[in-house]
């Protein structure tokens, strides 16, 4: 079974960088596998191969049929020409500037809608907040598509209890990293690119999405409260024709009973 690392965003981390080349000396590692979307800034679609190991490579390289769209090489290798060197550094440490900044204000939202964030201390590139006060399942999701529809994407938003069947097999707690995670969560990305006037506009509208969502539920709730109100406005009335109903049955048939007599 060969070990590959999901290294995702991992190259934008140089201590995450360290411990994977210390464990191609000291361990194995087949392949390492990095989004170029994630590292380099250019369009979803691409993704570098490593290893330790040139065999690996080059049978990789003899999988490949050759047919799919050139344009994920095309943007990485115009994207790192017009950065450089010096310009791909610049954005690295960019991002290292902004972690503490992004973690600080990312907790502060959190707080103040009665959530916290997700303690992770070795993970610097993405962060989490419980969404515990959303109500869970369903509604949880519709905050995620709140987001969506303000114009956030990138951020993952994962409700308790999901479950999906794949091949036949059930997923418990699908999306989290683990069955039966005891939290709904979100987790944003302080990722190379990410500037702070942007980030600034993040957390705006994620406290909007936060504001508008408790006033949808607070109105639902309103309206709820007033349907019920009036259904039993209405089968107080039912009840009350009924009575009357049932007295003035009772007078006609005392005095039929009078007339007879």
């Amino acid at each position: 079974v060969a070990h590959v690392i999901n290294h995702a965003y991992g190259l934008q981390c140089g201590t995450t960088c360290k411990l994977i080349n210390r464990a191609c000396v000291v361990g194995r590692v087949d392949a390492i596998i990095c989004s170029t979307d994630k590292n380099f800034l250019v369009p979803v679609g691409g993704a570098l191969v490593l290893s330790p190991s040139e065999d690996v490579i080059n049978n990789v390289g003899k999988v490949y049929p050759g047919r799919a769209s050139a344009a994920p090489i095309i943007d990485l290798f115009v994207t790192l020409l017009s950065m450089g060197l010096n310009g791909y550094r610049a954005l690295l440490e960019e991002r290292m500037r902004l972690v503490s900044l992004f973690k600080t204000k990312f907790e502060a939202v959190a707080a103040k809608y009665g959530e916290r964030p997700l303690v992770c201390p070795r993970n610097t590139i993405s962060f989490g907040i419980t969404l515990d006060t959303l109500g869970g399942g369903s509604e949880t999701s519709y905050f995620g598509s709140m987001l969506f529809t303000r114009c956030v994407s990138g951020t993952r938003v994962v409700p308790t209890g999901q479950t999906k069947m794949m091949g036949g097999k059930e997923f418990l707690g699908f999306g989290s990293s683990t069955v039966g995670y005891p939290h709904s969560y979100l987790t944003a990305a302080c990722a190379i690119g990410l500037g702070e006037d942007e980030m600034e506009e993040f957390f705006r509208r994620l406290d909007k999405a936060f504001k508008d969502f408790f006033a949808k539920q607070k109105k639902k709730k309103e309206r709820a409260e007033k349907e019920k109100k009036g259904e039993d406005a209405a089968a107080a009335l039912t009840e009350e024709d009924t009575s009357t109903q049932e007295d003035t049955m009772e007078g006609l048939s005392d005095k039929v009973a009078d007339i007879n007599v």
